[in-house]
């Protein structure tokens, strides 16, 4: 058999942090806690985890004859889901933001600093976005009394100039 199974990973916990302070400081490692700015977005469910999309737009360039020469890429797009099982201050500002105690208003969605970070007993991994997200609501939200209330959010992840997506922090167990 080939390859390490240390290095495969079942992601049995993760959480979302969030904060709308750009500048916010990032913790230092892995195991530093999040400052007070970065707000958790509490329980997620974890059977739809973290979906990660990608869109890219590509064109292939062919000679004379059909040989195929350069492919260019351009407008690529990361996006990233997951599953908001609580009601608390840090989703309603992301799933109505602007809207004040007691009322909705037709939400605006503004860039926040996003972290998410995954746990599999002692490894931890977390990726933090580099710039920020704008996070929106993906589908629709269903009350009824035998299913928990759930919200899809969508966060789609701006890079830095330079093309940076995430600050990617590991844990050191975690394998190569």
């Amino acid at each position: 058999m080939t390859g390490n199974t240390e290095n495969a990973r079942l992601w049995a916990d993760a959480d979302v942090y969030v904060t709308p302070d750009l500048a916010a400081t990032e913790p230092a490692t892995v195991d530093t806690a999040f400052a007070a700015a970065w707000g958790l977005v509490g329980l997620l469910n974890g059977e739809e985890g973290f979906t990660t999309a990608r869109e890219e737009e590509t064109n292939d360039h062919f000679a004379w004859g059909g040989i195929l020469v350069r492919t260019s890429r351009r407008n690529f797009k990361l996006t990233r889901t997951f599953v908001a099982l609580e009601d608390n201050a840090t989703t309603r500002s992301l799933i109505w933001p602007g809207s004040p105690a007691g009322k909705l208003i037709v939400p605006r969605p503004v860039p926040v600093k996003v972290a998410f970070e995954t746990r599999d007993g002692e490894t931890k991994r977390r990726l933090i976005t580099k710039r920020y997200a704008v996070i929106t609501v993906d589908g629709d939200e269903t009350e009824n009394e035998t299913d928990l209330t759930s919200v899809t959010l969508l966060a789609t992840i701006y890079p830095t100039a330079t093309g940076e997506l995430f600050t990617e922090q590991k844990s050191d167990e975690e394998g190569d």
